[in-house]
C-alpha cells in the first residue's frame, strides 16, 4: 500500500492529473491528449465512446493552448454526459464548477510531472498483471466496484466463476465522492474475501483513474477503459456509477444492452444481487421464480458498519475486521 502513498496526497481539484496521464498513456481509446472540437463532440454524440475528457480553465498544473478552447452548454453536459434532467445532481455540478470553458490539449508544469509518472507508472504494472493473467487463463473477467463486499458482490463473483477462469476485481481508485470508500479499505476488504473464500480463482487489481458519477453512460466509459486494459470480458452492474439516487437501478443495465454491439468488449449486464425470501438466498438478476426480494442496501450496510454492528448480508468476519480499524472507512 506504501506504493499508492502519492495518490492520497491527490485533491478532488488535482484529480485532473489522473486525466492527464491517462489520456497520456491511451486509456480512453476513443479519445487522445490532443483531440479537436470535432472529436470531442463525436464522442458526446455517441454514448458508446464514453466521456469526454476535459480540463477547466485556470487549473494551476497546467499550461494553456488559447485557440484550444470548447464551450460546451451546461445544458448540453448535463443531458448528453450525465443523461439526466436534475441540475442539482452534484457530480453534474462538479463537472460545471469552473464554468463552460474546457480544453482538451494541454501541457502540464514541470513541478508536476513527477506526480503524472507515479500514476503511469503504477497502471502500468496494473496491465502486465492483467495481460499475465490474460496468458495463464483462457477467459478472465474484470469486476468493477466501489463499495466494501457484501455476500450479494460475493454471489456474481461465484456465478462469474461458473463462466470464466478467472475473475479480477478491477476498481477505480482515485479521489472520490464523500461516503465512497477509502481505496485502502476496499483492497483489505476484497483481500480478506480472496483469501478466505476464492483464493487463486480471484485478483484484486485497480487502476488509477477518474469517477464521474455518470451512471449509464459512465458504465459504456467503464468498458472502454476495462478494453484498453486488456480485459474481453467486462461486468456492469445494477447501478453502475450513480449517485444520490439520480438514476433508476435498471437504467445502465438498458443503456450497456442497446450498445453492447458497438462496444468491443463483451459486456456482461446484471440486474443485480437479491436476497429471496422464499428461497431464503441471494439471487441475481432475479434467477428463482419467486417475486419476494429484499434489496441488500448498500446504504444500511455502510451504515452498520460505522456504528460498529453487523449487517446480516455481509461477511461476519470481514465486519469484525472492519470494525477494529481505527481509521474512518469512508471519505
Amino acid at each position: 500500500m506504501s506504493k499508492l502513498k502519492f495518490l492520497r496526497k491527490i485533491s478532488n481539484k488535482e484529480r485532473y492529473l489522473i486525466d492527464f496521464s491517462n489520456l497520456k498513456d491511451n486509456i480512453f481509446p476513443h479519445q487522445k491528449i490532443n483531440s479537436s472540437k470535432s472529436k470531442i463532440d463525436k464522442i458526446i454524440s455517441f454514448p458508446e465512446k464514453g466521456i469526454p475528457i476535459l480540463f477547466p480553465k485556470n487549473l494551476s498544473f497546467f499550461l494553456y493552448k488559447k485557440n484550444n478552447q470548447i464551450f460546451l452548454d451546461k445544458k448540453k453536459i448535463l443531458q448528453k454526459i450525465f443523461l439526466s434532467q436534475n441540475n442539482d445532481y452534484p457530480p453534474f455540478k462538479n463537472f460545471v464548477n469552473s464554468g463552460e470553458t474546457f480544453y482538451t490539449n494541454v501541457s502540464i508544469k514541470k513541478k508536476f510531472i513527477n506526480t503524472i509518472n507515479q500514476i503511469s507508472t503504477y497502471n502500468k504494472i496494473a496491465i502486465k498483471k492483467i495481460k499475465i493473467l490474460n496468458n495463464k487463463y483462457k477467459q478472465t473477467c474484470s469486476f468493477q466496484t466501489r463499495n466494501i463486499p457484501h455476500l450479494g458482490h460475493e454471489k456474481i463473483i461465484e456465478q462469474l466463476l461458473e463462466r470464466f477462469d478467472h475473475v479480477v476485481i478491477n476498481p477505480l481508485i482515485g479521489p472520490k465522492k464523500k461516503g465512497d470508500v477509502k481505496f485502502e479499505i476496499l483492497e483489505k476488504s476484497y483481500q480478506h474475501i480472496i483469501e478466505h473464500k476464492f483464493k487463486n480463482r480471484v485478483s484484486y487489481i485497480p487502476i488509477i483513474a477518474n469517477m464521474f458519477y455518470a451512471g449509464p453512460r459512465e458504465a459504456l466509459h467503464h468498458a472502454n477503459i476495462r478494453k484498453s486494459l486488456g480485459f474481453k470480458n467486462f461486468v456492469v452492474g445494477r447501478d453502475h456509477a450513480g449517485a444520490f439516487n439520480n438514476y433508476r437501478p435498471l437504467d445502465a443495465y438498458k443503456l450497456v444492452s442497446k450498445y453492447k454491439k458497438k462496444l468491443k468488449i463483451n459486456t456482461i449486464n446484471l440486474k443485480g444481487a437479491y436476497f429471496c425470501k422464499d428461497c431464503k438466498n441471494i439471487v441475481i438478476n432475479f434467477s428463482c421464480n419467486h417475486k419476494n426480494y429484499q434489496n441488500i442496501s448498500g446504504t444500511d450496510f455502510r451504515k452498520k458498519l460505522n456504528n460498529k454492528k453487523l449487517f446480516n448480508f455481509a461477511d461476519k468476519d470481514l465486519q469484525k475486521k472492519l470494525h477494529k480499524i481505527k481509521v474512518k472507512l469512508f471519505v
